[in-house]
């Protein structure tokens, strides 16, 4: 697996979200009365008007986590919550045309040839957001992830 990271502060937040989003260590959806009211109440606490919602507990490293999926205005959304209520990130799908032309243009800039297949943005509690982008570049999927200044954070073989 190819893997290019940039060096900054916020390494340590950008790996655990990784590790959470990408790589679940086990995981199983659950009925909501098995939900702890901490999460739910989280999940009202920033996104109040979220429907649809099914919930996902996994286990990272030890870490119990709620992948909690959710639509607002038709639009698909995952959060994850510690047992506390407490938000790592908040992803959003967004159509690509969405995606800032900085983005954009540093995506063309990695490949030949490429194909933008998705898009999500990435809200951290922070403030900062990041966009994970799903492309067919020279012939191979690859996740890309940049911050909203089109750094290049993360590029794996999809």
């Amino acid at each position: 697996m190819e893997k290019v990271c940039g060096i900054q502060k916020t390494a340590g937040c950008f790996l655990m979200l990784a590790v959470v989003f990408v790589l679940p260590a086990q995981a199983k959806t659950i009925a909501q009365e098995e939900v702890p009211a901490a999460v739910l109440a989280g999940l009202k606490k920033h996104h109040h008007d979220a429907g649809a919602i099914t919930v996902d507990k996994e286990t990272h490293f030890g870490l119990t986590l709620y992948e909690v999926k959710f639509v607002i205005h038709g639009n698909q959304h995952q959060a994850l919550f510690d047992q506390q209520g407490h938000s790592f990130a908040h992803e959003e799908a967004i159509n690509i045309q969405q995606l800032p032309a900085p983005l954009r243009l540093a995506v063309k800039k990695l490949f030949n040839q490429s194909t933008v297949k998705d898009a999500e943005s990435i809200h951290h509690p922070d403030g900062r957001v990041e966009y994970e982008i799903d492309v067919l570049g020279d012939g191979v999927a690859w996740e890309l992830i940049l911050d909203n200044q089109a750094q290049l954070l993360s590029k794996e073989r999809d």
